[in-house]
């Protein structure tokens, strides 16, 4: 194998290996949000209109409005539960990827993944199996 056939493989698994961080981290955050915003309906009665409602009492001063991919998080307050949403690049989220608390939508070149939690919901926990990235 020629050299630069070499640094183009490990060029392109390198590039797999940080949407996958990046991706972990967004579902990390998407897992947050939802379980604060829960406490914050708690607590006020009302569903937090946005990510910069959470701020300071809840989320970190440090915290942002968007995801590793610089696309924003939005919250949407039902009756009895909250949805978190966000934009992740196409084909780095599925049903399989998540678990059955998680909605993906396609979107032309992205995905919209939505997660939802209940007030009920006690032990909720979203599990992200990285078997599932890249279609493979």
């Amino acid at each position: 194998m020629s050299l630069s056939v070499i640094l183009a493989v490990s060029f392109y698994s390198t590039a797999k290996v940080r949407q996958a961080v990046k991706a972990q981290r967004t579902l990390d955050e998407l897992n947050t949000v939802a379980v604060v915003s829960t406490r914050y309906y708690l607590e006020n009665g009302g569903w937090p209109a946005s990510i910069s409602s959470l701020r300071p009492k809840y989320l970190g001063p440090n915290s942002t409005d968007f995801n590793s991919f610089g696309n924003p998080y939005w919250i949407t307050g039902g009756v009895s539960s909250v949805s978190v949403s966000t934009i992740l690049p196409k084909g780095l989220a599925s049903g399989k990827s998540f678990g059955s608390e998680v909605v993906v939508l396609n979107q032309g070149a992205n995905d919209m993944v939505t997660v939802a939690r209940s007030l009920e919901s006690n032990n909720w926990k979203l599990k992200y199996e990285k078997k599932y990235i890249y279609q493979e």
